[in-house]
């Protein structure tokens, strides 16, 4: 300032370089030359082909904001959340460790939403979609994204009012469907968040490999040790206090990489897209993406367990609904961003799509001029992006791990010490780890998973919603794994015709098979044969259920037939409270189940009746839930066919000490409950044995009545 070094000669204004040396009136020109400084060359900045000093630049930077973000896990478990008394307790047992136990506001639910849903993926995935499916696709893309937070919002809600003691997606299609059904839609979960952090891993160290220009396996690595050592120590709650700080930083990124793409770029747009009018205006890709990216971003979401997660870790209604929506419009605004990016440097002929990596097309309009080649880190808007990706890359991959280890905690180890839930999160995340260093083809796994969850997200949707008698009646967990069985079957079928050769049987069975799971760039066809069969069939077993029903007839359910296989009562998760540590042999477990339940009865898991039963200790026996005022009466529970029917209760005295269960006498033996009626797709139960009404699948879990 004041003309302390005024500027000679004609300097090339560069915007990027800020402070500008240059020798002033009467100052010797050797001295800068000394200083290895002239006027066409700023102070203190790397050359655009100095690629070992972008490379050490840009791992100093993201490791340091990793290792930050890491440290700041640990201090707010450590310190901060113990002065908080929703949050201090979040991690004293595994229910907490895995739910956050309804601790969190609308903004943080929010920002937890955003965060978990939008990875590195998004660097990579719509600016590429958007090069060939067009504008249509890009705007479909990023709605797509959105809408389904919304959805698992309202939804999720309505499923914690009818069953308040789930704690996770296991839970709830356990309470609603059965235990086979659980155990299959688990399986479609795992497999599910299983791929997409596999694509996360394997997307940041694709960047670093093929952008930076090193080897992938180093930020696979660190980002593998500090996901799984900080969501290990703090579990689902530190993943939503990193999930706050780290969305904020990755939307502030995105905001300033906006603001440099409209004041930089300035290649000239053709009309009507130039020679790119074909893939960037309508076309059959785009319009595809009008049914397939709700479908498969839909199916994904309700197969997220880390989604799920949010739902239970939500303070009340409000917070949930509400965070669903802001993280909504953030997700939309954000991958419609990224998309339009890569859309933008296709448009601008920044793209040769002969020889870019379809991985880096973002990255290509950070680039001076056309004919620059492929995209390298060579700038200080490519690095802030590098860090925006390993910040989204971070928040992705320890909501996945959280999400994976709730599932099967919830499943087998419920009961257990919270360090079994923590010796899985890093149990996860090492074969993960490993498969990534592979570099397999992401759009591809991305398929398999979005396939699956295709042909059963709808009827879990469905019978969630309809849960009434006749519902399920309808919807009951056979129908529901047969429907989505079916599905499975038949879109591969379809694969399989459309390439079929009767000249070649083996070699179209393997292209449809392989074109309809794995190679096919998201045809709506696929999408719409596999979503459409499952609801068909799910009508068509409905209703040979309901015409049985009301003809009398009783069927056989799935989890009927399965149960005569050994073990299997105990991997459905239908005796979780035994320690999975002690059993040997199922035989065992389900002794040990009745052994426990003669000594202190079962207590009734169901929603209808959230409470133990307790006894007010008359001589009639008349029971009553503990937090009920004197002299009400007790209505009886909605009784589904084939229940036993539970008479009123008359009005009773609860006695000013606090009621303690009454245990069984051991002179007094259990009487056996009668044969209960089922109707169709219903599991009866094997013997009158009480213990074993535990397994019966009425339509809720069974209410579990003892007589003394």
């Amino acid at each position: 300032g004041g003309g302390a070094f005024p500027v000679q000669g004609e300097a090339e204004i560069d915007p990027l370089n800020l402070i500008r040396l240059v020798p002033a009136q009467g100052v010797h020109r050797s001295f800068v030359e000394t200083t290895n400084l002239t006027k066409h060359q700023p102070a203190m900045s790397l050359e655009a082909n100095d690629k070992d000093g972008w490379l050490a630049l840009s791992y100093a930077l993201v490791m340091t904001v990793l290792t930050l973000f890491a440290a700041y896990a640990v201090l707010y478990t450590r310190v901060f959340s113990q002065r908080s008394d929703k949050e201090k307790d979040a991690n004293a047992n595994l229910e907490g460790f895995i739910s956050a136990s309804h601790t969190q506001g609308k903004w943080r639910i929010g920002w937890s939403f955003y965060a978990g849903s939008v990875g590195a993926w998004c660097i990579t995935g719509p600016p590429g979609y958007a090069t060939f499916a067009g504008w249509i696709g890009m705007v479909f893309y990023a709605l797509a994204t959105g809408i389904p937070i919304i959805a698992i919002a309202f939804f999720g809600q309505t499923v914690q009012d009818k069953y308040p003691t789930a704690r996770s997606f296991g839970d709830f299609v356990s309470f609603r469907f059965g235990p086979t059904a659980r155990v299959m839609m688990e399986i479609v979960a795992l497999f599910n968040m299983s791929i997409f952090m596999l694509a996360e891993f394997t997307t940041i160290g694709g960047l670093f490999k093929d952008f930076v220009g090193s080897v992938s396996y180093p930020i696979i690595i660190v980002v593998a040790v500090l996901t799984t050592g900080y969501t290990a120590y703090g579990g689902l709650l530190v993943s939503i206090v990193t999930d706050q700080v780290q969305a904020g930083l990755s939307i502030l990124i995105l905001a300033i990489a906006t603001i440099y793409v409209a004041v930089n770029f300035d290649q000239p747009l053709p009309d009507n897209f130039g020679i790119y009018e074909e893939s960037l205006g309508p076309n059959k890709s785009g319009y595809s993406a009008i049914l397939t990216m709700p479908m498969s971003l839909m199916s994904a979401t309700v197969f997220n367990e880390g989604m799920w997660q949010r739902v239970w870790a939500a303070e009340d209604s409000r917070a949930l609904k509400q965070g669903g929506c802001i993280a909504a419009v953030a997700i939309v605004t954000a991958v419609f961003l990224y998309g339009f990016f890569g859309f933008l440097a296709a448009w601008g002929g920044m793209i040769d799509f002969d020889t870019a990596n379809p991985n880096l097309y973002l990255f290509q309009i950070f680039n001076d001029q056309p004919g620059d080649g492929n995209a390298t880190v060579n700038n200080w808007i490519s690095v802030l992006v590098l860090v925006l990706a390993a910040t989204m890359n971070q928040s992705a991959i320890d909501s996945l791990q959280n999400g994976i280890t709730a599932t099967l905690s919830s499943h087998f180890l419920k009961g257990q010490p919270i360090y079994f839930a923590r010796g899985c999160v890093v149990l996860i995340s090492i074969p993960i780890c490993v498969v990534a260093l592979q570099n397999p083809n992401v759009l591809s796994i991305f398929l398999v998973g979005n396939m699956l969850g295709s042909c059963c997200f709808l009827p879990i949707l469905i019978g969630g919603v309809w849960s009434s008698e006749q519902g399920r009646r309808f919807i009951n967990e056979s129908n529901l794994v047969y429907s989505c069985i079916t599905a499975i079957l038949v879109v591969t079928a379809f694969g399989i015709g459309k390439f079929w050769n009767p000249d070649d049987v083996g070699n179209s069975i393997s292209v449809g098979a392989d074109y309809t799971w794995y190679s096919n760039p998201y045809e709506w066809e696929y999408f719409a044969v596999a979503a459409g069969t499952s609801l068909i069939a799910l009508f068509v077993y409905g209703s040979i259920a309901e015409l049985m029903f009301q003809n009398g007839i009783q069927g056989v359910g799935i989890t009927d037939i399965l149960s005569n296989i050994p073990g299997f009562t105990v991997c459905a998760g239908a005796k979780q409270h035994i320690d999975p540590v002690d059993y040997q042999t199922a035989e065992t477990a389900v002794q040990k189940e009745k052994d426990v339940d003669a000594q202190i009865g079962t207590p009734d898991e169901s929603p209808l009746n959230a409470y133990p039963v307790y006894s007010n200790g008359t001589a009639n026996g008349v029971m009553m839930a503990p937090g009920l005022m004197n002299g009400l009466t007790l209505p009886p529970p909605p009784a589904m066919p084939g229940q036993p029917t539970v008479p009123t209760m008359s009005p009773v005295m609860v006695p000013q000490q606090p009621m303690q269960p009454i245990p069984l006498q051991a002179e007094q033996p259990m009487q056996p409950m009668p044969p209960a009626v089922m109707y169709p797709g219903q599991f009866a139960p094997a013997s009158t044995d009480p213990s074993a009404f535990y397994m019966s699948a009425y339509p809720q879990p069974a209410m579990t009545m003892y007589s003394q």
